[in-house]
């Protein structure tokens, strides 16, 4: 996956008002009700409409960034992960990056339709309970090794939830079968 840095960078220079946990965030909701959305929907959603050359190279690796998480989100090897800072970043930016990750999914699944009350797989409307919580949490964090061990539990469990809702709410495709 590109780095979290460059995504970052990447939405700056087109002009967004998003970083770039919260635009991976929002692009994985919209994938997770519609797998074949066009990448010009999420762009609509985060980018705004002025267009000069660095925002069109960023356009570009942004681009990029949309066609590598969708191939994730259906891996059948579960190879999808978040776009977060690196673990050598601080725990306190790590963790507030999560937070506005979790923030940009919800945003994604609302703007491809889906409602607070709205009718879910009890799994997955347990999983969205969860991450809007994780997103409006604030967390006092200090940097040690039960809080990074908690944080990577989190994470991981995110990850998880994602695919899971991933699957029932956009079902991946069944491998093709012998004859």
């Amino acid at each position: 996956m590109m780095d979290f840095d460059a995504v970052d960078a990447a939405f700056a220079r087109a002009g967004a008002d998003t970083d770039a946990a919260e635009g991976h965030g929002t692009l994985c909701g919209m994938l997770s009700i519609n797998a074949a959305l066009p990448v010009e929907d999420w762009f609509r959603e985060l980018l705004p409409e002025a267009e000069d050359r660095a925002a069109a190279e960023a356009r570009k690796d942004l681009g990029s960034l949309f066609e590598e998480t969708r191939a994730q989100l259906n891996d059948p090897n579960l190879g999808f992960d978040l776009l977060l800072p690196e673990d050598d970043e601080a725990l306190a930016r790590r963790v507030e990056a999560l937070g506005l990750w979790c923030q940009g999914f919800l945003y994604g699944l609302s703007v491809c339709g889906v409602r607070e009350g709205d009718p879910l797989p009890e799994d997955c409307a347990e999983i969205v309970r969860d991450l809007a919580d994780i997103a409006s949490t604030g967390f006092e964090v200090e940097q040690d090794e039960q809080n990074e061990s908690a944080y990577n539990e989190i994470v991981e469990y995110v990850r998880v939830g994602v695919m899971l809702v991933n699957e029932e709410l956009q079902p991946m495709k069944a491998p093709p079968r012998l004859q």
